[in-house]
C-alpha cells in the first residue's frame, strides 16, 4: 500500500532507507495513528507521523512536504494558508532582518535609519520585481 508513497519520497531525493519504511509500517500496525487508534486521526497526523518515521534531517523537509503533497494530492489540506500573517509580525520580521544585514553608509541615507533603508530598498526591489512582471 504504501510502497509507491516510498518510491515517490525516493525520487523527490529524499535519503529514505527501507528500514525506516518498514519503521513507519510498524507504528501503522501498532495503531499509533489510523483507524486503529483511539483518537480521531487524519492526514495531518500521518503526516506527522511519516516525517518523523522517515525524515533524518530537517533540510530535507521541505523535499518530503512536496513529494507528500504529490502523492496525496486532494486528500486533505496539510495546512491552513488562507490566514492572514500579522502585519506587526511582518514589520519586525524585516526589522530584524534588516538589522542583519550591515551595509556601508552613503550619503544619500545619512541621517537615516536602518529601518528606513531596508524598508524603502525592499520598496525599490518590490517595484522593479512589478515593472519586470509586466
Amino acid at each position: 500500500m504504501l510502497i509507491d508513497f516510498f518510491y515517490t519520497l525516493r525520487s523527490a531525493k529524499l535519503p529514505v532507507s527501507v528500514k525506516e519504511y518498514l519503521t513507519l509500517v510498524e507504528a501503522l500496525k501498532e495503531g499509533v495513528v489510523g483507524p486503529v487508534s483511539e483518537d480521531a486521526w487524519s492526514v495531518d497526523d500521518f503526516y506527522y507521523l511519516a516525517r518523523t518515521a522517515l525524515v533524518k534531517d530537517e533540510k530535507h523537509y521541505d523535499k518530503f512536504d512536496r513529494a507528500f503533497a504529490a502523492y496525496f494530492k486532494g486528500v486533505e489540506l496539510i495546512a491552513d494558508f488562507t490566514k492572514d500573517i500579522p502585519l506587526e509580525w511582518l514589520r519586525k520580521n524585516l526589522e530584524l532582518s534588516c538589522r542583519r544585514r550591515r551595509r556601508p553608509r552613503s550619503r544619500r541615507w545619512a541621517g537615516t535609519s536602518s529601518w528606513t533603508r531596508c524598508a524603502s530598498a525592499s520598496r525599490n526591489r518590490r517595484n522593479a520585481t512589478k515593472a519586470a512582471a509586466r
